[in-house]
């Protein structure tokens, strides 16, 4: 249980982090309206194809996806997008079409998981899956502590996988 403890509380933490930055980001950029709460069907213009984000889960609760540009933070057209939406329990896909050299963050986490809870993550490009993650949670989940399945893409358009 330390290593999926360990995980839990990076990605958490993680998240938490890339949310601060893009909301403390916006106030000097005046661009604050980083965070989307729908998934939408384009990101920016488009133009690197289209890939497809599969979540399931055995509770309600939320999918996210974070698109930011390969570029230095500090350039001009450097941009960076967070996008979710609340979920019911079972599988839900969105086709979106990305712009090319951009990569992120997909994930889905559940409300009030108990023992059993399942929850899976995938992101399809051209028809094959090009990352996935899937966690079951096996012990009660312990205060402070999330349960979820999260994967991270170095370039979605290419379905290039993210390091861990």
């Amino acid at each position: 249980m330390g290593a999926l403890a360990k995980r839990l509380v990076l990605g958490v933490l993680g998240v938490a982090v890339m949310l601060g930055y893009w909301t403390v980001k916006g106030w000097f950029v005046d661009d604050a309206n980083a965070t989307v709460s729908h998934i939408p069907a384009k990101i920016w213009d488009g133009g690197g194809g289209s890939i497809v984000l599969e979540a399931e889960a055995t509770e309600a609760g939320r999918v996210s996806i974070s698109f930011e540009t390969n570029n230095a933070i500090d350039e001009s057209d450097h941009k960076l997008l967070e996008t979710w939406e609340r979920v019911g329990p079972g599988f839900h896909t969105w086709t979106i079409e990305v712009p090319p050299d951009v990569s992120g963050t997909a994930e889905v986490d559940i409300d009030g998981p108990k023992v059993g809870s399942k929850a899976r993550i995938a992101v399809k490009v051209n028809g094959r899956t090009a990352v996935e993650d899937r966690q079951t949670l096996d012990e009660p989940l312990k205060n402070g502590y999330a349960f979820f399945a999260q994967v991270q893409l170095e370039d979605y358009a290419k379905g290039t996988p993210g390091e861990d």
